[in-house]
């Protein structure tokens, strides 16, 4: 198999096993990587990452000094590494060991033993997700140089085409969320790193936009843009932790037939009304006609002081299971009344599986 369009320059390998390490070596090959550096130590491969610039790291489950989880969250941490594509090479198929590994943010996951067109997949698909907006990045490149050549009304426009699509990064977000609870793995963890690379990229824009407002002397301007970057920022860390949330969800709660309700209820109680509520939006997707989705969406806008959203989901819910009692005691306290129609008694299977939904 030849992948001579693909050359890297400079490859890492993280293994304190010779044998494995030599098997990556050889399947490199076909990439003619001009340099392959070997290292048994995760200190000893940090500190050569932080000193190169480097194409790829592929990342070994057994290291002499660190667990590969450890080392992945290390470079992760590192801002000066955080766009090096670290592809996992493990025997360890596990379905936490590999949730685990998306969580920290690998660029892929490769199980041991692995054929040519396996390995060459992932690690060409880890590289191309680093570069997912190339175009853009060299657009805010171009903005820059506006900026710093006085053209700020052109600089304003390049940086405005960049952010109209800010809604992007929630949308690959959420299409990250849907492959993990369908177990697709690789395509989670491309549409996870799709969503920080665009993230990333309006956080940039923003604060372009707000160094050509101030070079205008549109300070107010100047100022709201800066804040738009710093929202950006604060966005990111949120979908990172909720991310991490939703895995522990699917790793100790994996009887929970909609883990996107249960990360709503989780939000909800840690006070994240706003977030929870997106939860239970991306819960609906999957399962339209659960009425304790639609309760605890209700819950929801009650907490938040919407009134009328609170009604329509509360009354969804009953729509659905009229003899939900806790959706008729909420019915009671919105509205004022008794639910018009009867209640009837679900089967007991159906309510054994909402008794373990219902955020009471």
């Amino acid at each position: 198999m030849d992948f001579s369009p693909i050359l890297f320059d400079t490859v890492v390998i993280v293994s304190k096993n010779e044998e494995n390490a030599r098997r990556d070596r050889r399947t490199l090959a076909s990439f003619r990587p001009r340099r392959v550096e070997q290292f048994a130590s995760g200190e000893k491969a940090m500190e050569f990452l932080v000193a190169n610039r480097v194409d790829v790291v592929l990342l070994d489950s057994q290291l002499e000094d660190m667990e590969d989880i450890q080392f992945l969250r290390l470079t992760r941490r590192d801002l000066r590494l955080k766009d090096v594509p670290i592809v996992m090479v493990t025997a360890q198929s596990q379905r936490d060991k590999v949730l685990d590994a998306i969580a920290v943010g690998c660029a892929g996951y490769i199980l041991r033993p692995y054929s040519e067109e396996t390995f060459a997949k992932h690690v060409l698909r880890g590289c191309q997700v680093e570069r997912v907006t190339e175009i853009e990045r060299q657009q805010i490149e171009d903005a820059r140089e506006m900026v710093a050549m006085g053209n700020f009304d052109d600089a304003i426009e390049a940086f405005e085409e960049i952010i109209s699509e800010q809604n992007m990064a929630q949308k690959y977000y959420d299409m990250g969320c849907r492959c993990l609870v369908r177990q697709k793995y690789g395509q989670a963890i491309i549409a996870f790193k799709k969503a920080i690379k665009i993230n990333d990229l309006f956080a940039e824009a923003y604060k372009g936009l707000a160094d050509a407002y101030k070079g205008k002397g549109e300070l107010e301007e100047f100022k709201r843009y800066l804040q738009k970057a710093a929202e950006i920022h604060a966005q990111f860390n949120h979908m990172e932790e909720t991310k991490e949330l939703f895995i522990e969800i699917l790793k100790y709660d994996a009887n929970t037939p909609n883990p996107f309700n249960s990360l709503g209820v989780k939000l909800r109680k840690s006070g994240d009304l706003a977030g929870a509520l997106h939860a239970y939006e991306q819960a609906l997707s999957l399962t339209p006609d659960d009425e304790n989705i639609h309760f605890n969406m209700s819950k929801a806008y009650y907490f938040m002081g919407d009134t009328e959203r609170a009604k329509v989901s509360v009354d969804k819910a009953l729509a659905i299971s009229p003899g939900f009692e806790e959706g008729r005691k909420l019915y009671r306290k919105l509205f004022g009344r008794e639910y018009p129609r009867a209640a009837a008694a679900p089967p007991k299977e159906r309510a054994a599986e909402a008794a373990s939904m219902r955020d009471v």
